[in-house]
């Protein structure tokens, strides 16, 4: 894999292998239950026009805020402390657990976040594509790409056979305008020169030198050796952007008007300063390769929606299926080995969670960074959030070699002169391919699991009216005149830590709705001979609402401390959607 421009991007691979479900049984439900009360401050707050943030404390969410308690090493003020020292320069360090701000240093405030907008921006409107415009990961992208100037798409080998996916996943083999191998510039010489000024966007560069027409015109596939496509993983900003074209010639609208009219909820911000490209046929188009401006928060409800698979405030924002398309591992061997799926890097390959005393999030986290600097991860299975930006020189970036650059999958390595300071980089001592992910790892990702009480639960919901949950349905049906909408959810204490810090607490069930406070419905039933150990509600039919209503529902998973009692740490799962059926 060539070495990440220093300009650009940061986080590449966060692996992940999802976990298995094991939701079969057939014990008889249980009675159903009337909804009690909610305990005070257990729901997340809501406004009148949906969704919001609360703030919590960190040890209400089993978080050591600036005092040690139990089994942390850490707390978040010392993670703040020691990122923030000018050596480090972090500017911003948000973390979120369970829909709750619990430590927010500049959250609020807009700032830069380089290749982070591709997991922002560009992996939400790729998933309005695949929903509503028709775009399919396994497209061949000659269709979109190969008029005019650009007739090779359809014509020439390898081009014929670039997919959507490919683009997405960075194993194209599209030049990125960083790789300065001679095969990458062998037929159009200056373009890389010619992209990187137009990169921007802006009336300076239009049509036909707007950095779109010269990535599908100009840029070159790697040809020497000829290796198909989806055989190598070679990080391109090139290939992004032709995926964002792509999306945009897919279904006529720019990415921030897409993103604005149908992934945007309440509760929910919008990116600043989107470069705007005026490209071919009188097109105004957006790019997510790196130029925008993100608050911390409004990009962090981005990771929660697509966390959630989409549900927000009662329905489902594109369906599921596509939400798990982008954050789970991708089928191409060469971006999932190296942590790469969809557009978002992933945990999959347990890059990020591999050192002991530091697997506390699972291997279901996924994210994007960006410029070596910036981060914006989230774990579904601890309802996890964490976003840090940093400005690791005077330029904003973290310069891993003089140049930034390494051997690409061509064969044909670039000319790279060996960095001799590295403070910038977190003192990550070594040129080795994929550093660029040690130093975030290494200074917020490890210390920040320190911090926790013991290991959070992970949590999530394995069955609905009877029905597996799986990662394509929208909506579950109950059964015709059912008087019970029944849920099974399954908590995992110290899955990766090992035992004896903690034991099961309880597992609750909340329903939300639309404008309203989610409310806690009932306390899960062990599920005999489970394990992992598995809990079951039935929830009176009527309560959910009438026949032919839909309501969401997730699980809270609460492990306490075998140490003290009164010391616990809760896990929401993801949601689900769940219809209640007439006669």
């Amino acid at each position: 894999m060539r070495q990440r421009h220093a300009s650009t991007r940061l986080l590449a691979a966060l692996p992940l292998t999802a976990l298995a479900l094991g939701c079969g049984q057939t014990d008889p439900p249980s009675a159903p239950t009337d909804p009690p009360e909610p305990p005070p401050g257990i729901s997340a707050a809501i406004t009148s026009g949906g969704f919001s943030w609360t703030t919590a404390t960190p040890e209400s969410q089993g978080m050591c805020g600036s005092t040690k308690r139990l089994g942390c090493t850490k707390t978040l003020a010392n993670i703040w402390n020691s990122v923030s020292d000018p050596r480090h320069n972090t500017k911003r360090f948000l973390v979120i657990r369970n829909d709750r701000i619990i430590y927010d240093r500049g959250g609020t405030l807009a700032y830069p976040v380089y290749s982070a907008s591709k997991g922002l921006l560009g992996a939400p409107t790729l998933v309005h594509a695949m929903s509503q415009c028709g775009l399919g990961l396994r497209d061949p992208v000659s269709q979109w790409l190969a008029h005019a100037e650009g007739a090779r798409w359809a014509t020439d080998w390898p081009w014929t056979e670039i997919t959507v996916e490919h683009l997405a996943t960075h194993t194209s083999g599209v030049c990125d305008y960083a790789n300065s191998s001679t095969v990458c510039r062998n037929q159009n010489g200056n373009w890389q020169t010619l992209y990187n000024a137009a990169d921007r966007g802006g009336t300076n560069y239009v049509y036909p030198k707007d950095a779109f027409t010269i990535a599908r015109v100009r840029s070159e596939q790697n040809r020497e050796p000829a290796l198909p496509p989806g055989s190598v993983l070679e990080y391109s900003n090139v290939g992004h952007g032709l995926m964002n074209y792509v999306v945009q010639k897919a279904c006529g609208q720019k990415l921030t008007d897409i993103f604005d009219l149908f992934i945007k909820q309440p509760g929910m911000g919008s990116p600043l300063g989107v470069a705007q490209i005026y490209t071919d046929d009188g097109q105004v188009f957006n790019q997510s390769t790196g130029v925008a401006r993100w608050k911390g928060v409004d990009g962090a409800a981005v990771l929660r929606l697509a966390a959630r698979k989409g549900v927000w405030d009662n329905r489902n924002v594109e369906p599921v299926r596509y939400w798990s398309t982008v954050t789970m591992p991708t089928a191409i061997t060469a971006a999932a080995d190296a942590g790469r799926g969809v557009v978002y890097e992933n945990n999959s390959r347990n890059l990020w969670t591999q050192s002991v005393n530091h697997r506390k999030l699972s291997l279901e986290t996924f994210g994007h960074g960006g410029n070596y600097s910036t981060l914006f991860l989230t774990d579904p299975l601890t309802s996890t959030i964490i976003v840090r930006q940093g400005e690791n020189n005077a330029n904003g970036a973290s310069y891993l070699t003089k140049n930034g650059c390494a051997p690409g999958w061509t064969g044909l390595a670039p000319s790279c002169t060996a960095g001799t300071d590295w403070t910038n980089n977190w003192g990550v001592a070594n040129g080795k391919v994929g550093s660029s992910l040690v130093g975030v790892r290494k200074k917020v990702v490890e210390p920040l699991q320190e911090a926790f009480f013991f290991p959070p639960p992970f949590c999530r919901l394995t069955s609905v009216a009877g029905q597996s949950v799986d990662q394509a349905t929208d909506v579950y049906a109950t059964a015709a005149e059912a008087a019970t909408v029944d849920l099974i959810a399954e908590i995992a204490v110290n899955p990766r830590e090992g035992a004896g810090s903690s034991i099961i607490d309880k597992v609750q069930f909340y329903q939300e709705g639309a404008g309203v406070t989610p409310a806690l419905i009932g306390e899960g039933t062990l599920v005999p001979g489970t394990s992992p150990a598995q809990y079951r509600v039935s929830y009176n039919a009527e309560s959910h609402g009438a026949p032919g209503e839909t309501r969401t529902y997730f699980a809270n998973c609460i492990a306490r401390s075998t140490v003290d009692p009164t010391r616990k740490v809760p896990s929401y799962s993801q949601p689900v959607r769940v219809l209640r059926s007439g006669s």
